[in-house]
Order: C-alpha cells, then structure tokens, then sequence
C-alpha cells in the first residue's frame, strides 16, 4: 500500500536539511517562476521525481545528465 503524500514528504524534509530549496517542495508551494530560475540551463535530474535543475543541490537526489548522447 502506498504511503500518504504527507508521510513521504515529511521523510523527505527530516532526511534532506535543505528539502525547501528543493524542486519538488518549490512545485508543492507553486513556486513556478523559482522553478523556472533554478531548472533554466540544467545539467542534474532528480533521480525520485525527474525534475531537472542546473544545481544539484536543488534535488533531493541528484544525478548529472551525460552529455554524451
């Protein structure tokens, strides 16, 4: 059975110090034009949620994106 979002997020803010400068705690408070600022240019995917940003300390769980295609 699945957890609750609300469960899961609050995993999320106890493990990661910094969970509110992350992409997804920005799209749950709507925070699209951040998100706009901190995706433009991105070199990381988040490897939970697969948002992308340009710094990898905007993700939870990052991974770089191979330039290599």
């Amino acid at each position: 059975m699945a957890q609750p979002i609300e469960e899961v997020e609050r995993k999320l803010m106890n493990d990661h110090p910094d969970h509110r400068n992350h992409l997804c705690e920005l799209a749950r408070q709507r925070e699209m034009a951040r998100i706009g600022q901190l995706a433009r240019g991105a070199r990381y995917v988040c490897h939970i949620c697969g948002r992308a940003a340009a710094r990898a300390e905007n993700l939870c769980e990052p991974v770089e994106i191979s330039s290599a295609g």
